[in-house]
């Protein structure tokens, strides 16, 4: 990965707020994901006993049934926590901006489960999806062990209802939870609300369209990751009670580029990366999802590297993915990804200094230095 300068830290810090402790940039290497989350982990874990809790006693009345309380914290504790944050961006950033924006006597601890429970809510209702992404792409693996769906005992059926589980028991949680918070009827939309069009962009990867309509396409597909930072982000921003429609619509301008460029690095990473990381080796290529790649491979190739892509992208042989592969190295996309990364990372730093004012800047240039040095995923 491309080395990167550090960010120049902002003027624009609210008066009194202190990040040094874990957040402050200096010309020293930056911190690696581990250290920059340590404190978000910590929160996350102490309060992760009460919403696995939460969830198995809404289903306490039917404990004469056999083996069915045992069941699901058994399932809630395989799929949901993740013991390293580069797992865990979707409740890792609802909590990180909560913290960034929430005035600081109001950080209390009462406050602080509140949005622990938020953040946990948001990973839990991500799990339900990637259960059944799981189902549909029949992947082995899912964070360096096996897919739920593949665990012993589990079937596909139950796992099916195990994600529709997850998915109402979250928001019978937040909406239980949150009940006495003025905003927690837009948190719940705004989970909703994402959580809705990222079924229908993974309904899009279903479709053959045909690799000919993928450049065209893609800048819909590149949505597929709005939910990461858009509703990360903006809940944290309602549970600080900020509800304004004019700051949600200003940090779109940084939600949404944010969150395509997440996409994009994902893309990235399925076929340049550690294959251990993931779940499968090439699975867009394998799948012939369209994904910018292969969108900006149709747009640099010559005919004979398109005549490749074209005859050998989605049959689902691994043979046939290696070879478009040997085209994306050809192309030299690493390259072209890491130059992209550096304007990226250059167009944020503005974006960021025209959010409104009551938004810290420090906090928001250091997840753009993060998600550039590839250190979230999902």
């Amino acid at each position: 990965m491309l080395r990167l300068r550090c960010l120049i830290k902002s003027n624009l810090l609210r008066k009194n707020r202190s990040l040094s402790e874990r957040k402050t940039l200096s010309s020293a290497a930056p911190p690696d994901r581990h250290e920059f989350f340590k404190n978000e982990m910590n929160d996350l874990n102490e309060f992760y006993p009460l919403i696995a809790e939460d969830l198995t006693k809404y289903i306490s009345h039917y404990k004469e049934f056999p083996g069915l309380l045992e069941k699901f914290p058994v399932l809630i504790d395989y799929t949901v926590p993740n013991d390293d944050p580069y797992f865990l961006t979707t409740a890792l950033i609802p909590l990180y901006t909560y913290k960034a924006v929430e005035e600081p006597d109001k950080l209390t601890r009462d406050n602080l489960r509140k949005a622990c429970m938020m953040a946990w809510v948001y990973r839990i209702l991500e799990v339900s999806q990637i259960i059944v992404d799981d189902i549909m792409d029949d992947s082995d693996t899912r964070y360096n062990k096996p897919t739920w769906f593949k665990t012993p005992g589990v079937t596909m059926e139950s796992a099916i209802l195990d994600s529709h589980y997850l998915a109402t028991g979250g928001y019978l949680l937040l909406m239980r939870r949150l009940a006495d918070h003025p905003c927690c009827l837009p948190i719940t939309d705004l989970y909703m609300e994402n959580m809705f069009m990222t079924f229908v962009t993974q309904f899009m990867d279903t479709q053959n369209v045909g690799v000919k309509e993928y450049v065209r396409l893609v800048p819909l597909v590149l949505n597929k990751a709005l939910y990461i930072f858009d509703g990360s982000v903006r809940a944290g921003l309602y549970l600080a009670n900020i509800s304004d429609p004019e700051t949600h619509e200003a940090i779109k301008k940084y939600t949404v580029p944010m969150s395509r460029f997440y996409q994009l690095t994902n893309d990235m990473n399925g076929v340049f990366q550690d294959e251990s990381k993931f779940q499968r080796h090439c699975p867009d290529i394998l799948w012939g999802r369209n994904c910018w790649l292969v969108a900006t491979a149709l747009k640099l190739a010559n005919p004979a590297q398109k005549k490749i892509i074209e005859e050998h992208y989605g049959n689902g042989k691994m043979e046939s993915a290696m070879l478009v592969k040997e085209v994306y190295r050809e192309l030299k996309l690493d390259q072209v990804h890491a130059e992209r990364t550096v304007e990226f990372v250059k167009e944020m730093h503005d974006v960021v200094e025209k959010l409104p004012k009551r938004i810290p800047k420090q906090p928001f240039h250091d997840l753009v230095q993060q998600l550039a040095m590839n250190n979230l995923y999902s």
